[in-house]
């Protein structure tokens, strides 16, 4: 039998409350993809906050000297950069069934997979985490073979007296230039 060695205190720590934590963690993020993928695009609303940041900012093709500045910023233009009145607004469009890029509805998978929990806080509303995960979207419409979006999310995630919300996420894309028609689908 290997022996394994015991982390540094803070890093990679584990107890039962944190374990059983993340696993919440890792199934709320499960259970927000599946709201997506099986089209309850009002119920997947519920997942995120009222005061949420949506952000998918451009990757940027930079020299090797350049590679920690590969995106846009926080304020500069983005793929998405939306507050829950425009998640609102998108997913009311999409329900007017009148949403040409959406009608027939793309048909979409999101896999989510390396969930790791790197923060536990407070703020004044809960208990905070930062979670950082891997994303493969794959969208087919019509007749088409499909699209496939390849990212890393960052999202912070707070527990209230209702249980889990999002109130920030970047989706960070690999690929700097989208072979995707549109974003009218939900990442």
């Amino acid at each position: 039998m290997m022996d394994v060695e015991t982390p540094e205190a803070g890093v990679g720590e584990y107890n039962v409350d944190r374990i059983v934590r993340i696993k919440a963690i890792e199934d709320f993020l499960y259970a927000e993809a599946d709201a997506i993928d099986a089209r309850q695009f009002e119920d997947w609303l519920d997942f995120f906050s009222e005061d949420i940041r949506y952000w998918v900012p451009i990757r940027k093709n930079l020299p090797f000297s350049e590679r920690f500045n590969d995106m846009t910023g926080p304020r500069e233009i983005a793929w998405i950069d939306d507050n829950r009145a425009t998640l609102e607004a998108r997913v009311g469009q999409v329900l007017t069934k009148i949403h040409w890029a959406e009608e027939p509805l793309s048909r979409v998978t999101h896999m989510v997979t390396n969930i790791r929990v790197e923060e536990l806080g407070d703020d004044e509303v809960g208990a905070t985490s930062t979670v950082r995960s891997k994303i493969l979207v794959h969208r087919s419409r019509m007749d088409d073979a499909g699209e496939i979006i390849i990212g890393r999310r960052e999202d912070k995630i707070r527990q209230t007296e209702r249980g889990f919300e999002i109130f920030w996420r970047k989706i960070i894309i690999d690929q700097a230039t989208l072979n995707a028609k549109n974003l009218s689908f939900f990442l």
